[in-house]
């Protein structure tokens, strides 16, 4: 196929995780993993039904007349201003810097244009200083960023803020069974209360080290989809790679981007749960949908509930279960 036909966002919608390991920095764009991969992979240029309900899951609970926060959409948007919707724009840079950033993959299908006004461009500081209002969203979107929040309970302390009443907290997480996370362990509430009481704000030189030495790849793929059970066969990084970002982390102010929180759908709601039973938040699930290809989703809302009766043990179980069906056995 020819580079000037060929359609980026179209590639990526298709290809979910193909955007997984863009934004991991695996490829610099979805055109330079066709030619790689993709071809001979015979992968969609073009996203079919699945990907329709995957709008659907994370639009289910939305009121879409109503006002939206879309958390780090960049230049592929799930919510754009150009398609009628009532939203505003939080990432970490402008939208300039963003056009810069990706100019130079316009020769491989992405479309600047996709790119829409950063309303909030955020530098770690709490969400609600940096919008200045309180409970003045009906919805807020944000797909691929919860693993990568240094402290998620004050996050969604934030974004619960945000919310009206009424609001809804939409989540695409990705399922750490079926991506380079693979080997690293599910997240506890434990670990998340460690970091909350700790206020971090980056993550931590061991959690980057883990990061780094445990991820992997399976036939050249950083993610595969769910009905693909099986193990892993080469790790992403070298040893000295991980002890080279460790230093780093120890000894540098700059900001390592990485997952520091790996879930799967049970492992989620028992999170959730115990931090409404802490009384860290109050906001329950809704709604949420078991894993597709490599992500699963999660409908967030209010509750007034301070107490929510869970059977660990069974839940536990759970979570066990999900890890033997990913192994295949």
């Amino acid at each position: 196929m020819h580079e000037l036909i060929f359609d980026e966002a179209e590639y990526l919608a298709a290809n979910p995780d193909v955007a997984l390991a863009i934004k991991e920095g695996v490829f610099r764009n979805g055109f330079e993993h066709y030619k790689k991969y993709g071809k001979k992979e015979g992968r969609l240029l073009k996203p079919i039904a699945i990907d329709i309900e995957r709008e659907q899951k994370i639009f289910h609970l939305i009121n879409k007349n109503g006002q939206g926060l879309e958390i780090g959409p960049s230049y592929s948007p799930i919510a754009p201003k150009k398609k009628g919707f009532n939203v505003q724009v939080l990432d970490i840079a402008t939208a300039d810097q963003l056009r810069s950033k990706y100019l130079d993959h316009e020769t491989y299908g992405v479309k600047i244009e996709n790119i829409e006004k950063v309303d909030f461009v955020w530098h770690g500081e709490s969400l609600c200083e940096l919008i200045g209002k309180t409970e003045c969203y009906d919805w807020i979107i944000s797909s691929h960023v919860v693993e990568h929040i240094p402290d998620l309970i004050s996050h969604f302390q934030q974004c619960q803020s945000l919310l009206k009443p009424t609001g809804i907290l939409s989540l695409v997480i990705p399922d750490k069974r079926f991506c380079f996370d693979y080997h690293s362990p599910i997240t506890s509430t434990g670990n998340l209360l460690d970091a909350y009481i700790a206020k971090r704000k980056r993550p931590t030189p061991g959690q980057t080290f883990d990061y780094i030495a445990n991820s992997i790849k399976r036939n050249g793929r950083i993610a595969w989809s769910s009905d693909q059970a099986g193990g892993t066969d080469s790790l992403i990084h070298t040893s000295e790679q991980a002890k080279d970002y460790f230093y780093k982390a120890l000894d540098s102010e700059e900001y390592i981007d990485i997952h520091c929180w790996r879930f799967t759908p049970s492992s989620f709601r028992l999170l959730i749960s115990d931090l409404i039973n802490l009384g860290l938040i109050s906001i329950e699930i809704k709604a949420d949908f078991g894993t597709s290809g490599c992500e699963f989703y999660v409908s967030l809302g209010k509750t007034k509930d301070t107490h929510l009766n869970v059977d660990r043990l069974a839940n536990l179980q759970k979570i066990l279960d999900e890890n033997v069906l990913s192994e295949g056995e």
